[in-house]
């Protein structure tokens, strides 16, 4: 799937952390996401490497989970203390990642790399996450789970014992551990994924899977958890980094109107465009009316102002440069290049 994707466990907690309305009471994944608390983390072993996922916040709309990934030669899980190791800033570490997720639409809204130091983008192919959004998971009734032992022989009664992966809580192993399993099948969209059965082992309340598998004739794919707990909090300081809208290109000049082309993340709602009055010696910052339409490609608008407002506002001969400020935003402030002199018409 490529290294710009989701991880798949990352992708899959976002995934079960929807409200399935349709759902029985006793499967409604939004009353097991309820109990999540930042800080709850996960460690995860996929192939040569080990994935540690965890809660930096949540809020009723939006939630902050933070992945880092290391190669296993680079530690020892035996002597690993992963909340010590997370303060030290994860010596050894491959991939810091940042993913904040709008919870009333269920969308990644942005992925920023830490160890990149700058945003991640994925374009529609590598959009897994919608499409997991979209699918229906069941839980597995217990005559259908994975059992311990060979099948019995015809006509006599399954007493096997349900197999259940390793439950490991700050490093210690806990006894005799109960699990709830779910089940989803991929749809046929000719990727990796496509028609692959996918099974989730849930304990408790605990908001992320300890075990994930992924079966098909064609694909095969195990996610085991190492470890797990609560009360892990990130060395990264600050909140979650936002891009900042910025002018694509000059001013279109019309008869009737004016057009500005800007390019601005979906996460900025409204936009408060301004100008400054360069001729006068107080820089005077003047709002300017807009209405803002979809451009051609994703995150593009247009604003487009009319003539007959801009003659009201500026004065004849005047310099002026456009500001753009997203509304409610107190850190983002975008001046454009362009200085162009208003001609009274």
């Amino acid at each position: 799937m490529g290294k710009k994707n989701l991880n798949i466990f990352a992708l899959t907690f976002l995934f079960c952390s929807t409200p399935f309305a349709a759902q029985p009471a006793s499967l409604t994944l939004e009353q097991r996401f309820v109990h999540a608390q930042a800080g709850d983390f996960i460690v995860t072993a996929q192939e040569n490497n080990y994935s540690l996922l965890f809660i930096r916040s949540i809020t009723a709309d939006t939630l902050l989970l933070e992945e880092i990934s290391v190669p296993a030669h680079q530690v020892d899980v035996k002597k690993i203390q992963w909340k010590e190791w997370v303060s030290n800033k994860a010596p050894g570490h491959t991939s810091w990642t940042l993913y904040e997720i709008d919870r009333k639409s269920d969308k990644l809204i942005e992925c920023f790399s830490f160890s990149k130091n700058g945003w991640l983008f994925l374009d529609e192919s590598e959009q897994f996450l919608t499409r997991l959004l979209s699918l229906q998971l069941n839980l597995v009734p217990n005559k259908d789970r994975k059992k311990i032992g060979p099948l019995p022989v015809s006509n006599e009664e399954d007493r096997r014992a349900l197999w259940n992966p390793p439950l490991i809580v700050e490093g210690k192993k806990i006894a005799k551990p109960s699990f709830d399993v779910l089940k989803v099948q991929w749809p046929d969209d000719n990727s990796r994924l496509s028609c692959c059965n996918i099974e989730l082992y849930f304990a408790n309340d605990f908001p992320f899977p300890y075990w994930l598998e992924v079966q098909s004739p064609h694909y095969a794919f195990k996610m085991r958890t190492i470890d797990s707990g609560h009360n892990l909090f990130s060395p990264m300081a600050g909140s979650m980094p936002h891009r900042a809208p910025h002018i694509l290109s000059l001013a279109q000049k019309g008869i009737d109107r004016w057009k500005l082309s800007i390019k601005t993340p979906p996460y900025f709602q409204k936009l408060q465009l301004f100008v400054i009055d360069l001729t006068e010696e107080s820089k005077a910052t003047i709002p300017i009316p807009f209405i803002a339409q979809n451009g051609t490609n994703p995150e593009e608008m247009v604003l487009e102002m009319a003539t007959v407002d801009l003659n009201k506002i500026l004065q004849n001969q005047h310099r002026y440069r456009w500001v753009l400020i997203p509304e409610g935003s107190s850190e983002i402030y975008v001046e454009s290049e362009e200085i162009f002199i208003w001609n009274q018409s």
